[in-house]
């Protein structure tokens, strides 16, 4: 695998990262610092944009070693280029490998599945793919001028001309198409996993890794992640004394209000669980509802609850609610603002935050 040998180790790592990747990354005490700071109204993505910058940066630096080493041919006419990645692309013998010679091609995994479809139907892309290099060449050079200049890493060199720096450009533009939606996939399911689970414990419920078959009612627990008979996925499920609250959870923001509205009505006023009947009700939890809405409407019409992560009380409401619908002490009800904080750090001393994303596995 020509192309793939030629990237270095640290473009390889960021090819695909995993959460255990990340979370090992930022270490327990920065996770837990992340967690606390979205309990008080702050945004997961203050931080995990930066993380995602750092990754693509290092990416770059990885594409622009792959040119340098010449494997690519960059001096080559187009045709000549394209056909080494496709032959690159066809003898890659996974996934991982396979991304290095589509972003090569422009592509990303989705855009192969959505734009190529198969792989079979490569060399017809690769054709419409030389022509409109070609094409985008002959009028950056009718519209900008001659392109010139000389590009030095240490003691290597390329010349730099309108040829060269559109495969560059389009290779690292699909790369950050590819980095980005991965990292944000990642990022928003395992900060739901670990904002859930370390506030559930916060409050007084015993997690579960799995939904039990059976279980003492008269025990306050939850479990992360489940997707129930009707294939109906919940970000958490809160039971105790035969009552149940289905949770869901989404770093959303005023652009995806109908991914919001749809939870609304995604479950039912009772559910059979452990073999007992639940009364049931659901928390949607977002980042922010825009104020030409209907989500709070439709929430209230079925029972459901809408909050808003960019409040500084969410918690506190959060808190309310379950102590009211589960008949329990309101864990937050005689914290100050003030004392929020502290009390937090306190809490997170005894919980131990990887409990709730798996390190075992590795998917993204």
């Amino acid at each position: 695998m020509g192309l793939y040998n030629e990237y270095s180790e640290k473009g390889k790592n960021n090819i695909k990262t995993s959460k255990n990747d990340f979370i090992d990354s930022i270490g327990e005490e920065e996770t837990k610092e992340i967690i606390k700071n979205v309990f008080m109204g702050g945004n997961v993505r203050d931080i995990t944009e930066f993380i995602t910058q750092y990754r693509l940066l290092f990416s770059y630096g990885s594409m622009l070693d792959l040119f340098f080493k010449d494997v690519s041919k960059v001096n080559e006419e187009i045709e000549i280029y394209s056909d080494n990645i496709v032959s690159d692309l066809k003898s890659a013998s996974n996934s991982t490998e396979k991304l290095l010679p589509l972003w090569l091609l422009g592509l990303t995994k989705k855009g192969l599945d959505n734009i190529v479809r198969t792989e079979e139907n490569i060399n017809d892309y690769e054709i419409k793919f030389n022509d409109t290099i070609n094409d985008a060449i002959k009028s950056l050079e009718k519209e900008y001028g001659e392109l010139k200049g000389t590009i030095l890493l240490e003691d290597r060199k390329i010349d730099i001309s309108w040829k060269t720096i559109s495969r560059i450009m389009v290779a690292i533009g699909a790369q950050t198409l590819s980095i980005r939606g991965s990292a944000k996939s990642m990022n928003g399911k395992l900060f739901e996993k670990l904002v859930l689970g370390s506030l559930l414990t916060i409050l007084g419920f015993e997690y579960c890794p799995e939904p039990t078959e059976t279980f003492d009612t008269n025990k306050k627990i939850f479990w992360l992640s489940h997707m129930d008979e009707n294939e109906r996925e919940t970000d958490a499920t809160i039971v105790y004394n035969k009552k149940a609250v289905s949770i869901d959870i989404g770093f959303i923001g005023r652009g995806n209000p109908e991914i919001s509205l749809d939870k609304v009505t995604r479950f039912g006023a009772y559910k059979r669980i452990g073999g007992i009947n639940h009364e049931m009700s659901t928390v949607i939890i977002v980042d922010t509802v825009g104020q030409n809405s209907d989500l709070f409407n439709k929430a209230n019409r079925v029972g459901g609850k809408v909050l808003q992560m960019k409040n500084k009380n969410w918690i506190y409401e959060f808190s309310s609610i379950i102590s009211e619908k589960f008949d329990i002490e309101d864990k937050l009800k005689n914290i100050t603002e003030d004392e929020l904080e502290q009390f937090l750090d306190n809490e997170f001393k005894n919980i131990c935050v990887y409990d709730f994303v798996n390190k075992n596995s590795d998917n993204n």
